[in-house]
């Protein structure tokens, strides 16, 4: 409803002459707040400034708050007293005069400066994002959030959370702890034996695994094994059309350390761990394919001339007859680019149709390099076109659990 009896003339009296504030005017003229806000506007009746509005409560004393709700703003919610007044749009010297006239105790300035440093604590969830998701330094929060790191230290140790080792923050990136699976584990050792080469740094912090190689394959494969626990460095092409590539990782990786010609005992005695480091080793040193008479085989070669003798003898233990590893270059053979072989070259083959296919299809499960998954499939249609009828029967191979 339109209220037309508040006139220009009615508000100036009530306003201007009479000094009652727009509350006062409301409450008389049994109307909202908002409507004299309004009528004052369109009237053109200029509002009075805080200052002179706060003199004339305080001389008419029409401002009056009550003790409770003091109370419970300063004492249980523990407001200051310039909180109180931004709340209740009032002056700060209004809440104190009225703090003072309840006979509510003031707060030393002990007690305030307690108060304020716990009202500006950083929150767990900022360290959190800011440290662990956003990778920054306690000296760079602290730069961020305007307070000295060793603030964040004190309140990260507060809170319980955990800093980084310093294994896993002398680089840009993060390093992350092995997965602890037994499978990867076996995998990643037969890897390493044929294709990588594993180091201390100076610091002896981290574990530095790098190979160069000229396929783009394998540098996918690199990138896929490490990926989830370290930045993959991939350097320029070389001269030679090499590139480096590279990891840094925690020391979660000691086993990668030991090079040694021969399979660790936990992965010799057990199948399952036995073809998953074939299938590394398979990957790094391994040629899966197809030779000049039509025939699928499977060739390993390499200088480690005990792994080669214990991989024949644990493929003979399952089943697959297969020849011995031979020498295939002698120690001290020169070849056209002036290498020179520092010790005898070993190949170990598989090429009968009825061993190498089983073998085959348990890698297939197992092999991680694309190239050698693609040479492995074509294999194994080869030798099912060949003669499908010469497979042998199931009782004739003790077939590993898939």
């Amino acid at each position: 409803m339109r209220r037309n009896d508040i006139t220009s003339k009615l508000l100036r009296e009530f306003y201007l002459k009479k000094l009652l504030s727009k509350q006062e005017i409301a409450l008389r003229l049994k109307c909202n707040i908002t409507t004299i806000h309004k009528k004052m506007a369109k009237f053109g009746i200029p509002v009075r400034p805080m200052a002179e509005a706060i003199r004339i409560a305080m001389r008419k004393q029409i401002i009056k708050i009550p003790k409770s709700k003091l109370e419970n703003l300063y004492l249980k919610k523990k407001f200051s007293i310039s909180e109180i007044a931004k709340k209740l749009n009032h002056d700060r010297s209004i809440i104190k005069r009225e703090v003072e006239k309840h006979k509510i105790p003031l707060r030393s300035h002990s007690v305030i400066m307690k108060l304020v440093r716990s009202k500006n604590k950083i929150k767990k969830s900022v360290l959190v994002r800011l440290y662990y998701q956003k990778c920054l330094t306690q000296k760079q929060i602290g730069e961020k959030l305007n307070v000295h790191k060793e603030t964040v230290r004190r309140l990260m140790k507060e809170y319980g959370l955990e800093t980084w080792k310093k294994s896993e923050i002398s680089t840009r990136y993060l390093k992350f702890n092995f997965s602890g699976n037994l499978e990867e584990k076996a995998y990643l050792i037969g890897f390493r034996i044929g294709d990588l080469n594993v180091r201390l740094s100076r610091s002896k912090n981290l574990i530095i695994a790098r190979c160069t190689s000229t396929k783009m394959a394998q540098i996918q494969l690199f990138k896929n094994l490490f990926k989830k626990y370290g930045h993959i460095y991939v350097g320029k092409i070389r001269e030679d059309r090499n590139r480096e590539f590279l990891v840094r990782l925690n020391r979660t990786f000691n086993f990668l350390l030991p090079k040694k010609d021969n399979i660790p005992k936990w992965v010799r005695i057990n199948n399952k761990y036995f073809l998953f480091f074939l299938a590394g080793y398979t990957d790094a040193e391994g040629c899966i394919g197809i030779g000049s008479k039509n025939v699928a085989f499977l060739a390993l070669a390499s200088y480690d001339k005990n792994i080669l003798k214990q991989i024949h003898k644990q493929l003979i233990k399952i089943g697959v007859e297969c020849k011995p590893p031979r020498i295939l270059v002698k120690k001290g053979h020169i070849k056209s680019d002036g290498l020179v072989y520092r010790n005898d070259y070993w190949r170990f083959t598989i090429n009968r149709k009825s061993f190498l296919l089983p073998v085959l299809r348990l890698l297939k499960l197992r092999l991680k390099h694309r190239k050698k998954i693609n040479d492995l499939l074509r294999a194994e249609q080869n030798i099912i076109k060949r003669n499908q009828k010469t497979l042998p029967e199931k009782n004739s191979l003790r077939y590993l659990p898939v």
